[in-house]
């Protein structure tokens, strides 16, 4: 019995492992197939579409997004190609760049952000209760003030 704390810790990690990707998974292929991008793209366009005049500075962008600079360079790449955002050098000094939405990036993160909502809702939310959902908040809020705090 000493150790059933732990295996529920375990199973608690497990089961919270297996669900997100799970169901990342399944936010990946509706998003490709119904936008015509990748979770990881959205995860960027989001970010951008929050920010102020829908742009950041790719350095803040990638510590948001949590991709290493490497990572987000080549994925905002992509999407510069796509036409999704533009990059252009920085105002505030010559070194560092932006990234911003074009209009067509704007009108892609709404038609995505549908997608995103209703299937996270559909295969997340509608079957819990309030209570439930201000447990996963409290939790979560928790452990990412942990790891801004590290």
């Amino acid at each position: 019995m000493d150790d059933a704390p732990d295996s529920r810790r375990s199973l608690a990690w497990r089961i919270f492992f297996d669900a997100s990707t799970r169901l990342q998974g399944i936010l990946e292929v509706k998003l490709k197939k119904e936008a015509g991008i990748t979770l990881a793209d959205y995860n960027i366009l989001l970010t951008l579409f929050e920010a102020p005049d829908h742009q950041m500075r790719m350095g803040e962008l990638a510590d948001r997004v949590t991709f290493s600079p490497s990572r987000l360079t080549y994925l905002v790449s992509r999407l510069v190609k796509d036409q999704l955002v533009e990059k252009l050098p920085s105002d505030v000094d010559g070194r560092g760049f932006i990234a911003r939405l074009t209009p067509e990036g704007i009108q892609r993160t709404e038609a995505s952000t549908v997608i995103h909502q209703e299937t996270v809702r559909k295969l997340l939310l509608d079957d819990l209760t309030d209570a439930e959902i201000d447990r996963i908040v409290d939790a979560f809020e928790r452990v990412d003030e942990q790891y801004r705090s590290d």
